[in-house]
Order: structure tokens, then sequence, then C-alpha cells
């Protein structure tokens, strides 16, 4: 029952969201396309071939490729360090100002200097991507290394579990949550830089065509992409991250009256 409310008010907030476009169409329809206007641009977004000649999904892919090997490297390097940081007190005293360093510094200064540095081509956006978000990792993964249950290692060296075993099935599952907030948040950043930097330095993938409508003061053809965009997360969000999330946490009880946050 609960899952049937959560969708009737998922759908009910898109309408709502609907509603809400449609009446802003109307009353400022110079900086805001219509809706059906917007769906028209669609259709002719997903028939025809865009720059150079590319099709729609030539675009998302190459953002979404980017996208997610940026993903991978930002995971790997800030577990491993954000582990390395929570577990290490003199570690964590030495280096932890250059974290929050790193955290301040200016995302479009990163932009420009891989851009200075690597020209203008995919290189830039593959190194510049994760040097954005890696930090955002660290800081997620070092909270939950810091709040590790010390005394479950115990226990499970008191019974007699390898270090390999203790790993994986003590350390590891306290550190879902964390990890799964880890994506969720270089997801949601690396995207917004990964469209700058192809706006800013690249001649493809989405970020491109947002910047190429924007030229030519396309509004409609920007609200177009950015509907084939927004469908893409969703398709990741719910069918790759939630199955993954609910998959990997299916061994926590459910409590009644509690809910787990994330």
């Amino acid at each position: 029952m609960d899952r049937v409310r959560r969708i009737l008010w998922s759908v009910a907030s898109m309408l709502g969201l609907l509603v809400i476009w449609w009446v802003g169409s109307v009353a400022f329809p110079a900086v805001l396309p219509g809706v059906g206007a917007v769906v028209e641009e669609l259709g002719v977004i997903l028939t025809t071939p865009g720059a150079y000649g590319h099709m729609w999904y030539y675009h998302v892919w190459k953002t979404a490729e980017m996208i997610f090997v940026s993903l991978v490297v930002c995971l790997a390097v800030g577990t491993v360090v954000g582990v390395a940081l929570g577990t290490s007190d003199w570690l964590e005293t030495a280096t932890s100002p250059w974290v929050y360093g790193w955290l301040a510094f200016p995302s479009l200064v990163v932009v420009f200097l891989v851009g200075v540095w690597f020209g203008f081509t995919p290189l830039a956006g593959y190194i510049g991507v994760p040097i954005v978000v890696t930090p955002f990792v660290v800081l997620n993964m070092w909270e939950g290394a810091r709040n590790l249950d010390r005394n479950l290692e115990e226990m499970s060296g008191f019974f007699g579990a390898s270090r390999y075993q203790t790993f994986m099935e003590v350390i590891i599952p306290q550190l879902v949550p964390f990890l799964f907030t880890s994506v969720r948040s270089a997801l949601s950043i690396g995207w917004k830089i990964t469209l700058l930097v192809e706006a800013l330095l690249l001649t493809r993938g989405v970020g491109f065509m947002f910047k190429r409508s924007f030229d030519n003061y396309q509004l409609t053809a920007m609200m177009a992409w950015l509907v084939v965009f927004m469908v893409f997360l969703f398709i990741v969000e719910y069918g790759v991250i939630v199955p993954l999330h609910n998959y990997m946490t299916d061994w926590r009880p459910e409590i009644e009256g509690v809910q787990p946050t994330e």
C-alpha cells in the first residue's frame, strides 16, 4: 500500500509540475515555451540529425560516457582516500585542510584550467570532472569510515573471521549507505560539470547542444534537450541505482515506525 501511495504522489507531483509549466508559459510566453511547443520540438530532435549530422542518441551517449567514466574514477579514488582518512587519525589531521580546500576550489576555474592544459578535447572533461567531483565522495566516505562500529570488527576477530571476511561482511555493509549517497552526489554534481565542459570546450554532447541552442536563442530546443536528459537521468536513478540499492540493503531489518535515511 505504501508503494502504491508513493507512486500516486510521484505522479501527482509530475502533473503538478506540468500545470505550473503550462501556467508559466501562458503568463510569460517570451521566456518559457509551452508544453506543446516543446513536445513538437522534441519530435524534431528525435527524428532528424543535429549538429555535424549526429542524431540525439550520439550526444546523449557521449555525455553519458563521460559521466560514467568519471563516476568510476571518482568512486574508486574517493572511497580509498575517504576510508583512509576515516580510519587513520594522523592522516586525517595532516590532510583534512587539503580536502576542505579541494571542496572550495571553484568548478569553473577547474574547467578553464583543464581546457588550457589539455585543449578543447574530451580528455579535458575526463580529467576535469573527476577533479571537481572526487572531494564530495571523499567527504561522504570519510564520514562513513568514522562511524564504523569497531566493536563488530573485534567481535568478528573473536569468532575467528579472516580479514577478508571482516572486510566483506562487516565493514562493507556498514559503508553501503554512504557509498550510495556518494554515488548520488557524484552523479548529480558530475552531470552538471560534464554539461559545463561540453558547453565550453567540446563540440558534441548534450552540453554542446544546450550551448548551440542558447547561441541561436532557441529556447524551445533548450527545453526539449533538457527533457531528453532528464528522462535519461530518471532511467539511471530508478532503473539502475534504486534496484541496486534495494538489492544490497535487503539484509537490513524493517522496523515498524522507523524509516531509514539515505
